[in-house]
């Protein structure tokens, strides 16, 4: 085949491994809060800030994979998913 690795898992066994491990956290959580071992705010011990009403995000310009500029006005009221991550 081409184009594919032999022996590897491909994107329809990683979406399966995701949606079975996303699977298992609902379960779990379903069966703690029946035994009553969930806090009736998952929030409190952690100290997080919560918004009263979401507020903008500000503009981002970023470069594109063609080199030209990217910003984040241009797709408003569209769903955005931005990842960063860094390497050492």
């Amino acid at each position: 085949m081409k184009g594919r690795q032999m022996g590897g898992v491909g994107n329809f066994g990683r979406l399966l491994a995701l949606l079975v491990f996303m699977a298992g956290l609902g379960v779990g959580a379903t069966a703690l809060g029946r035994h009553g071992l969930a806090a009736e705010d998952p929030f409190a011990g952690l100290a997080v800030q919560r918004l009263t009403s979401p507020s903008p995000a500000p503009d981002l310009a970023l470069p594109g994979l063609d080199g030209r500029t990217v910003r984040l006005k241009d797709f408003q009221g569209k769903v955005v998913l931005l990842g960063f991550f860094t390497t050492t």
